[in-house]
C-alpha cells in the first residue's frame, strides 16, 4: 500500500506536498500547491515552479536539515520502526515534523496542528536527582524534536513562556552528552560560547544546568512576535545532503553569502563569518562544518543575514590530533597568523590594519573564554584533567593567533 503524502507548510501556510515515487526507488518528489506566493517558498534553493522537485535519493536538503541523527534518530526509530513498514527518513520526518527549527512543518493533515507537553526550565538547569532525566526528556520530547547533531539533543517548551510567544512549539533546545567519550561537553559549550560573545560574535543564548549536564539554548529562529524564522545551513545552500558536512572549504562559504544573504546585510554578515571562522580555528574547534553555519530570515522574499553563531565547541581536548572541519587555504591544518590575516582579507575586503583588529578581537574573547575555563575549574576541582586540557588548547591557539 502506497503511504500517504506529507504536507508541507511554510510560516503555518500549507504550500505543497512530499510524495514517494511510483516509478523510481528512494526517489522522494515535492510538489508546490498551485497559487503559493513566493514568499512562502520553502528554500532559498527552491523558488515556486509548477515542475516537481526531484531528489533523485532520500530528501532534498531542505527536508532532510532537521531530520534527527545520533541517539535522537536512534530512540525514534527503535520506538517506530516495527510499527510501519520500510521505515525511512520521510516517515522520520513524518514524526518530529509538526516541531522543527525555522519556519517548515509538515503534517499528513491538511491542517497544520503545533502543540507539545511544557517543561520548567528550572527544573533542568536546578536538577539535582539521581533518576535519568535525559530518559525523561527523551520520552517527553523526542517525537516533537525536529532538531539535527550527534549528541543527545530535545526541543521543548518552556512552561513559563513569555506572553509574545503566541505559537504552541518549542522555545528551547535542551543538549546534552556522553560523559564517557565527551566528558565536559555541555561546559565546553557554554565556556566557548561565553567567549565567543566577548570577541563581538553574535551567538546563541545559553545556560548551563547545576549539575553540568545540560546546556539550554534559546531559539534563535524566533522573531520578537513569537513568529519562527526560516533557517537554512549552509548544506541546504550548498546543494549538499546532511553526509557532506565535511566538504567544501571556508572560502566555500564566503562565496555562498555572497549568493544568498542580502546586500544590505552582507557586509556584517562577512564581519560575523569571518569572526567565527578565527575563533573556531584558535579554541581548537574542529566541528564547525556546513551545518553549523546558517542563515536566516522572516520569509523567502525579506532580507536574509547570518544567523547567529551555534555548536561552539574546543574538539581538540577529546581528540588531540584533530584537523580543521572544512579547508582553509587548500589545508585543513590549523592555520597560523599569515594564513588567518590572509583568509580574513579575502572575506571581507578590510586592509591589513583593520584585518589586525580583528585577530585581536578574537584574542579577546579567547582570552575571557580562558578566565571563564580558570573559574570553572575553581568551582569544580574535579573537572580539572577537562578544564586543564581546555586551557592547553585555547592557549596554544592563541600562540598560533599572534604569531
Amino acid at each position: 500500500m502506497k503511504k500517504p503524502a506529507l504536507n508541507v507548510f511554510a510560516d503555518q501556510v500549507g504550500v505543497g506536498a512530499l510524495t514517494r515515487s511510483d516509478v523510481l526507488e528512494d526517489t522522494i518528489l515535492f510538489d508546490y500547491r498551485e497559487g503559493t506566493a513566493p514568499e512562502h517558498a520553502v528554500s532559498l534553493t527552491m523558488p515556486i515552479r509548477t515542475d516537481q522537485y526531484d531528489s533523485m535519493a532520500g530528501l532534498l536538503p531542505i527536508f532532510e536539515m532537521n531530520l534527527p541523527e545520533g541517539a535522537l534518530k536512534e530512540r525514534l526509530t527503535l520506538q517506530f520502526a516495527k510499527t510501519i513498514p520500510d521505515f525511512d527518513d520521510l516517515d522520520l520526518l513524518g514524526i518530529v515534523g509538526t516541531s522543527q527549527i525555522g519556519r517548515l512543518r509538515y503534517s499528513q493533515q491538511r491542517e497544520l496542528k503545533e502543540t507539545m507537553p511544557t517543561q520548567d526550565l528550572a527544573e533542568i538547569l536546578t536538577y539535582q536527582g539521581s533518576a535519568d532525566l535525559l530518559a525523561h526528556l527523551l520520552d517527553r520530547f523526542a517525537t516533537f524534536s525536529g532538531v539535527s547533531g550527534m549528541q543527545p539533543k530535545v526541543l521543548i517548551r518552556e512552561a513559563q513562556a513569555p506572553d509574545r510567544i503566541t505559537h504552541r512549539g518549542a522555545t528551547h533546545i535542551v543538549k546534552s552528552f556522553d560523559a564517557a567519550e565527551f566528558p565536559e561537553l555541555a561546559a565546553n559549550e557554554f565556556i566557548c560560547t561565553m567567549g565567543a560573545a566577548a570577541a563581538g560574535i553574535t551567538t546563541a543564548q545559553v545556560r548551563l544546568s547545576d549539575n553540568r549536564n545540560f546546556l539550554i539554548v534559546d531559539r534563535f529562529d524566533l522573531a520578537p512576535d513569537g513568529r519562527y524564522l526560516g533557517v537554512e545551513d549552509f548544506c541546504v545552500l550548498d546543494g549538499r545532503r546532511a553526509h557532506g558536512r565535511y566538504d567544501g572549504s571556508y572560502e566555500g562559504i564566503a562565496r555562498r553569502m555572497r549568493s544568498f544573504v542580502s546586500p544590505a546585510a552582507l557586509a556584517e554578515a562577512q564581519e560575523q563569518y569571518a569572526l567565527q571562522v578565527v575563533y573556531a580555528c584558535t579554541i581548537g574547534n574542529g566541528d564547525a562544518h556546513l551545518k553549523n553555519f546558517s542563515v536566516r530570515y522572516p520569509h523567502a522574499e525579506d532580507r536574509v543575514e547570518l544567523a547567529p553563531a551555534y555548536d561552539i565547541v574546543s574538539t581538540v581536548p577529546y581528540i588531540p590530533r584533530d584537523s580543521l572541519a572544512l579547508t582553509l587555504g587548500e589545508s585543513k591544518e590549523f592555520p597560523d597568523r599569515a594564513r588567518l590575516i590572509r583568509f580574513v582579507r579575502q572575506v571581507t575586503g578590510k586592509t591589513l590594519p583593520l584585518a589586525r583588529a580583528l585577530l585581536e578581537q578574537v584574542a579577546e574573547g579567547v582570552e575571557s573564554a580562558l578566565r571563564h575555563t580558570a573559574d570553572y575549574r575553581r568551582r569544580h576541582p574535579e573537572a580539572s584533567h577537562f578544564t586543564e586540557r581546555l586551557s592547553g588548547v585555547m592557549h596554544e591557539g592563541l600562540q598560533r593567533l599572534k604569531g
